[in-house]
């Protein structure tokens, strides 16, 4: 990768890292989107489809640690590692691709 490139990716990333940050601070309280179709059909807030399905529950559920998830700061750190997870899976697939 030539120089330019990289620092391209290094602001992208950085750009990521600060939406990361900020998200927790300027997200709507108010659930919309597939939540808000949820709620509007009648699915219950504690619906678990793992019941159903086997499927286990999700690393991080509503972008946070379910520990606590109200938390501010774990919502962040839940954000970045996300970031990071998708990043790194991103670089890995078109690596794997461009061989």
């Amino acid at each position: 990768m030539e120089s330019k490139d990289l620092a391209l990716i290094g602001v992208a990333i950085v750009i990521c890292v600060i939406i990361c940050v900020l998200s927790p601070y300027i997200a709507s309280g108010d659930p919309d989107g597939l939540e808000k179709s949820a709620e509007d059909s009648g699915l219950a807030e504690d619906f678990s489809i793992e019941e159903i399905n086997g499927i286990p529950d999700a690393i991080f559920p509503d972008y946070a640690f379910a520990s606590s998830p109200d938390n501010q700061v774990l919502q962040i750190v839940a954000l970045v590692v996300g970031v990071i997870l998708t990043l790194v899976v991103g670089f890995g697939v078109a690596y794997i691709v461009k061989k």
